[in-house]
């Protein structure tokens, strides 16, 4: 009871999107640390016998104000508008300028700011271009060097410019360390993400490569096998009805011979777009072999399937394709239409289309013969 209670509680404080959680968890982690360096500058304050005044009390309230907004900016999904969702650039550029302003308030324990300051800029080593990392370090190094400097000059017993000097010189050896660092952790951050690009490509081409026809880009006769098993244990978990045709060109092999087999490919590239254009969304044509295919059409029953194999043929006996020289082939096709018998295998389906296939074949080519 208590596991989910907190776990309730945590979806609510970092919401229930992963990306949203991730940008959530590091400002929670940075307004914890400005509430650990508000707590340490008070701290320091009263040790070092300062008045917690109104000033003080002026930049807790901005400072832990000012997190508070860069949390519900992206709790409620606003920051999505902005270039980086996370708001890491403005984030750390508030959290300078609040460091700055309670340096100028730390008094002896001033030297704390550094840390907190390292600290504040490996907030975006993961986040920030190179470019970033370096300019919000040269904005710390100068928003620092004005505040210390007027702080010497205003209370110069409390901020001895000897002291400043030494303060700033640490400063300009330290942050551009920190950007440099930034900028290798971008450049290496770059690097894997263009190689995941790269991967992610390869991958997708090797998909195409592996379901896929080369020439035609219908699926070819693995995919379309994947496709008709999931369509079996569909039919038979639901009762689904399906049926499968396959469909051969008529006469293919006098276009090879009489025109060359560039001439059969652009004929086949042509059955295809116009197959596809013929079907429904729903159904699959794939290139079974050779100048052989087969359709599935699933959740169909004989009628419906009988009347786009026929729109099928219909197309196909339309359709001309230019092979080059002026020359234009017409084709035809003759298929073999089968519904799936309950208790059947994908095999005795198929020997049954394949039958019936020869039947439109020797009925005299271009129709349709069903069973």
């Amino acid at each position: 009871m208590a596991t989910s209670h907190l776990r309730r509680l945590i979806d609510l404080w970092l919401g229930t999107d992963s990306a949203q959680r991730l940008r959530l968890r590091q400002t929670s982690l940075a307004m914890l640390l400005m509430v650990l360096s508000v707590a340490m500058l008070h701290y320091g304050v009263r040790i070092g016998g300062g008045e917690s005044g109104l000033l003080l009390w002026g930049w807790t309230v901005c400072s832990l104000g000012g997190m508070a907004v860069f949390y519900a900016a992206i709790r409620s999904g606003w920051s999505l508008r902005a270039g980086d969702p996370s708001l890491t650039g403005a984030q750390i550029a508030f959290a300078i300028c609040a460091a700055a302003l309670g340096y100028a308030q730390a008094g002896p324990m001033r030297g704390a700011c550094f840390p907190v300051l390292t600290l504040i800029l490996m907030f975006g080593m993961f986040q920030l271009r190179a470019r970033s990392a370096f300019g919000l370090s040269v904005f710390a190094l100068g928003l620092f060097a004005l505040v210390m400097g007027v702080m010497a000059v205003v209370q110069p017993v409390a901020y001895p410019p000897a002291v400043e000097i030494g303060h700033f010189l640490m400063l300009a050896c330290m942050l551009p360390a920190v950007a440099v660092l930034t900028a290798r952790l971008s450049r290496i951050r770059r690097r894997l993400s263009d190689q995941r690009e790269e991967l992610a490509r390869a991958l997708a081409q090797l998909q195409a490569i592996a379901t896929r026809d080369e020439l035609t880009g219908l699926p070819n006769r693995r995919q379309m096998q994947a496709l008709m098993d999931q369509e079996l244990l569909r039919s038979q978990r639901h009762g689904y009805e399906f049926c499968i045709a396959i469909a051969d060109l008529d006469h293919f092999k006098h276009v090879n011979d009489q025109h060359g087999h560039a001439a059969g490919d652009l004929v086949l590239r042509a059955f295809a777009q116009a197959s596809q254009g013929a079907l429904r969304a729903t159904d699959v044509i794939a290139r079974w072999g050779g100048e052989e295919f087969l359709v599935l059409l699933p959740d169909t029953a004989m009628p419906l399937a009988l009347a786009g194999m026929e729109r099928l043929r219909e197309r196909v006996a339309e359709l001309r394709t230019d092979v080059g020289g002026g020359a234009q082939v017409a084709i035809t096709v003759s298929i073999g239409l089968t519904g799936h018998h309950r208790g059947d295998t994908l095999a005795q389906t198929l020997e049954r289309a394949d039958r019936l296939l020869y039947q439109a074949k020797d009925g005299g080519r271009n129709k349709t013969a069903i069973g």
